[in-house]
């Protein structure tokens, strides 16, 4: 069994599921004497690779009973030819069967609704175009939840749940025909329905989602080269102003109706307008954003290296006063991390892949920090 506590003076600590492959990470620099000095450090957790070919996580959610759900695909890593989904239940990742309904098939987000609810999104194909692909888990298996047509396809990369209400959103059309537009689909606990959104000038997408409550939601994406949000009122949905250029790919709550983003930079929602965070400066994406208070949040994703074509997990930590680089989990080959998430007991779970000489396989660490 794992066990884990939080004391006053340790964030969130844990006893290692394999001590040999938990490595130092680089300590934030400390610029006052009375704050404390913090050691972070990672566990490489085993996961399962069903496909010889290829098998990638992208993204892992925290359910209220204490599991943690993880998605992606296998099969070649440009075009994933079956979902997986696997599902921690306190002691180690277990598979568990997914459906396909199509040519090219991936679980691209997952959001726990409530004991026993599951919700997963991706996209899938005709081989024509490319569709939405919508899973439930039923405390029993996974299930088909049929999309609404959507004239020229679409794919679904975010997922969030509030109660009864499930928010899903993509993009409808073709990037590389130009007719993307932004899209958003809305659970009301019988059928999936697309809103209304006010429409972008240009070719938009979204890729990220966050829900509070069934009238309290965020969804974030880019409009071309510049970032795009929405907001959720309750109403309807509005656009609300970003600085900045680049895409946002995530985000997540803040206690105190603060919201982050990440992408191509850092920000944060104060309850009136989106700013740049800080994020320390470093070349590469952040894919995954989690908030463990107001004063603790860790991101996530991936930066080149001087070997070509060659990517190594970038982690930035947030203590409260500014956000610092930590080094990643530093596993063998060409890493990155595509999502986090925030367990139950206050843990920092992160998923996503690494190429071997042989095949890409699934990531799945936890980190913690101790701080003296």
């Amino acid at each position: 069994m794992v066990a884990a506590t939080i004391t006053a003076a340790t964030l969130f600590t844990f006893e290692a599921v394999r001590p040999e492959a938990s490595q130092p990470l680089a300590t934030p620099s400390v610029t006052a004497s009375p704050s404390p000095t913090c050691e972070a450090s990672w566990d490489v957790l085993p996961s399962i690779d069903p496909d010889e070919q290829g098998n990638q996580l992208l993204a892992v959610a925290a359910a209220s009973d204490g599991e943690m759900w993880a998605v992606g695909g296998f099969g070649p890593p440009e075009a994933p030819t079956s979902t997986l989904a696997e599902r921690w239940d306190g002691q180690l990742w277990v598979l568990t069967a997914t459906p396909n309904a199509g040519t090219v098939n991936v679980l691209n987000a997952v959001a726990p609704a409530g004991p026993e609810d599951v919700w997963a999104v991706g996209r899938t194909s005709n081989g024509v175009e490319d569709l939405p692909l919508i899973e439930r888990w039923d405390g029993a298996g996974w299930s088909l939840s049929p999309a609404p047509a959507i004239a020229g396809g679409a794919a679904l990369y975010g997922v969030a749940a509030a109660g009864r209400t499930v928010w899903a959103v993509g993009a409808s059309g073709s990037a590389e025909l130009g007719t993307q537009q932004a899209l958003i689909l809305r659970w009301d606990g019988k059928e999936w329905a697309a809103e209304t959104l006010p429409a972008p000038p240009g070719p938009s997408v979204l890729r990220g989602v966050t829900a509070v409550s069934p009238d309290d939601a965020w969804a974030v994406g880019a409009q071309g080269d510049r970032p795009l949000a929405f907001q959720f009122t309750g109403k309807r949905w509005r656009r609300i102003p970003v600085p900045g250029r680049g895409q946002l790919l995530a985000m997540a709550s803040v206690p105190g109706d603060g919201a982050l983003a990440v992408g191509s930079s850092i920000l944060r929602w104060n309850g009136t307008v989106w700013a740049d965070a800080g994020a320390a400066r470093r070349q590469g994406t952040l894919q995954g954003i989690a908030a463990v208070s107001a004063d603790e949040a860790w991101a996530v994703g991936s930066s080149p290296t001087a070997t070509n074509g060659l990517t190594r997990a970038l982690v930035q930590r947030f203590d409260g006063t500014g956000w610092a680089i930590v080094k990643g989990p530093g596993v063998p080959g060409s890493d990155a991390l595509m999502s986090a998430a925030v367990a139950l007991d206050g843990t920092v779970w992160a998923v996503g892949y690494h190429d071997t000489a042989n095949r890409r396989a699934t990531l799945i660490v936890r980190g913690s920090v101790t701080c003296a």
